[in-house]
């Protein structure tokens, strides 16, 4: 028992780190692919610009005008422009990951990967993964250098370092809320009806173009209490409050444990797609 105890830790570390290291490769190769198709990725911070074009000149009307009884009197000075540019960085930022699951699992296409030693729905999470790191990079510095452009005040360092932490582990968040649509092909085949229903939800709980802050009490608990806070309200609150510890402390808690959570979520439905494919074909 002595000696087999250490046999069976030390295979169980070594498959572990080969999982890591080939979850590593497929990371490297997705990063890689997204930086090598560079008109993409202008294409994708030009409707960035666009986008906050319109949505900062519209909230910058509605705060010009503080219409009495409406929320417009509790606009942050300056509007919501920055807030939009961080809610907005992360969702272009988040790849579409459920149509790759859907083309594969419709397609019969995922069959091959179930012989290969490696477990292709970590594989194909790593890749995305990459491609998201690529336009996190881009779109951040695009960003970051339309506001040097538009003239407003910089927000505090440690501002922006918490907008960037709580930025990406939101994109995680998001990326894994895209995997548990995808995976629903094993059983819709088109995954377009629950996608629709994740993004009306990101637009609402997680505070697209509107702090969840200014929610009432009701509709702001169940948006705090949800994954879709994570995905984006969280980063983006960051960006319009005073450096606060204990804040950026809450919002990583539950950015981090929705991203575990989702995680070991995501690993059940794929056990559970996977029986059906086996048992009764694709």
């Amino acid at each position: 028992m002595r000696s087999t105890t250490p046999s069976i830790r030390r295979r169980f570390l070594r498959s572990l780190a080969d999982d890591a290291g080939a979850a590593a490769a497929a990371y490297r190769v997705g990063l890689a692919a997204a930086v090598s198709q560079t008109p993409v990725l202008l294409g994708r911070a030009v409707f960035y610009g666009v986008c906050l074009m319109v949505l900062v000149a519209f909230w910058d009307k509605v705060a010009v005008h503080r219409l009495p009884g409406t929320l417009a009197t509790r606009l942050p000075p300056g509007g919501l422009g920055i807030y939009v540019g961080v809610t907005e960085w992360i969702t272009l930022s988040v790849p579409a990951i459920h149509f790759k699951l859907e083309d594969d699992i419709r397609s019969g296409a995922l069959e091959p990967h179930l012989l290969r030693p490696k477990v292709y729905l970590t594989q194909t999470l790593a890749g995305q993964a990459g491609g998201m790191t690529a336009r996190l990079g881009l779109l951040g510095v695009a960003g970051l250098a339309l506001l040097a452009l538009s003239g407003r005040a910089w927000p505090p360092v440690a501002t922006l370092a918490a907008v960037g932490v709580l930025g990406v582990i939101g994109a995680a968040v998001g990326m894994l809320l895209l995997t548990l649509v995808g995976l629903t092909a094993f059983w819709l085949r088109r995954v377009l009806p629950p996608m629709l229903i994740v993004q009306k939800l990101c637009f609402l709980l997680g505070g697209l173009f509107a702090p969840i802050a200014f929610y009432p009490d009701w509709l702001y608990r169940l948006a705090v209490a949800s994954p879709f806070a994570a995905n984006l309200a969280f980063a983006g609150q960051a960006i319009l409050d005073p450096p606060n510890a204990a804040a950026f402390l809450q919002a990583l808690g539950a950015e981090l444990f929705w991203l575990v959570a989702l995680t070991a979520l995501a690993a059940l439905v794929w056990r559970a797609g996977l029986r059906k494919t086996l048992r009764n074909g694709v």
